[in-house]
């Protein structure tokens, strides 16, 4: 069974540095493990580590398909799959990063994907509300743990039952099995300093240019119907782009999206892993990580 080592935690708790630091010291490459990093032209929005920050270390599934394509957990799960057979078979140590959840469970433990079909023609033209009035006629489980303005998770729900098994069935006949030997690192910290350092990264991205970023890939109403518009970062600019909000709006927005998405992180990792937890503010937390981390190197070596 191959081992695979995952860094997740909070966003813009440092996810990325650690990951380079751990790919360094134990001979790893690692495997983006957020939704919306995939895509290669929104770099800003979704604070991709840049080429000097990963010193070296490759990157999988990192700008992988246009911002105008959709990518699902189905085709990850398969994507990341592959990239830890190809990483194991070289030697080497796969790092998944990244705190997208559900990504991460499919590709590390026993879920099957079968084909789904959305048999709406142009889900654009319907609001959030009438998409997700739809998924509580058709799977009302689900529907009652999705939010109705997370609209990327009520598609994929509607796909789910369109194709024949809804997901709340699907979940209900998985056992949820690790298919890999999993060492799962959680970073964390006081809640007012991701908070902090929240506020300091949505400043450094309007800063950056995200207004120009936005503009110019998401101006025409229709881009906006992409998957990739609906990540945090980005879905927030559609009153702005329209005239009805400001960008100050917009940045107050980012903020309090991004914290509340932050404390649903940590709520997963709690439930979803047996972890080590690591407070980053802790100077010997990383010598503990690391040493967790080389003591599960050393098990069935």
């Amino acid at each position: 069974m191959n081992k695979v080592l995952v860094i997740g935690g909070p966003t813009a708790i440092g996810k990325s540095d650690f990951a380079v630091e751990c790919a360094l010291r134990f001979n790893g490459e690692i495997i983006n493990g957020d939704s919306q990093q995939v895509y290669r032209e929104l770099s800003i929005g979704n604070a991709k580590i840049s080429l000097d920050e990963r010193r070296g270390v490759p990157h999988h599934l990192l700008d992988v398909v246009p911002y105008s394509e959709n990518y699902d957990v189905a085709r990850f799960q398969r994507e990341c799959r592959e990239a830890i057979h190809d990483i194991s078979s070289r030697g080497k140590l796969p790092i998944v990063c990244g705190g997208t959840g559900h990504y991460l469970k499919a590709a590390l433990y026993d879920y099957d994907f079968p084909e789904e079909r959305l048999s709406i023609d142009d889900p654009a033209e319907l609001n959030n509300d009438q998409l997700h009035a739809q998924l509580m006629a058709q799977d009302p489980q689900s529907a009652s743990a999705i939010h109705p303005n997370n609209r990327k998770r009520v598609l994929r729900a509607l796909a789910m039952a369109h194709s024949g098994i809804t997901k709340s069935e699907r979940l209900a006949t998985q056992k949820g099995h690790p298919i890999v030997d999993l060492k799962v690192i959680v970073l964390d910290t006081e809640r007012r300093v991701v908070a902090d350092r929240i506020a300091q990264r949505v400043e450094k991205m309007i800063q950056n240019g995200l207004e120009e970023e936005v503009r110019r890939y998401f101006s025409d109403p229709k881009a906006q119907s992409y998957h990739s518009f609906l990540g945090i970062g980005y879905k927030e600019f559609k009153g702005y782009l329209s005239g009805q909000a400001t960008l100050e709006e917009v940045k107050e927005a980012l903020i309090v999206h991004t914290r509340q998405y932050a404390r649903r992180q940590l709520t997963w990792f709690r439930h979803q892993f047996d972890a080590t937890w690591i407070d980053i503010q802790d100077p010997q937390a990383k010598s503990l990580a690391y040493t967790a981390i080389e003591n599960w190197l050393k098990e069935n070596a």
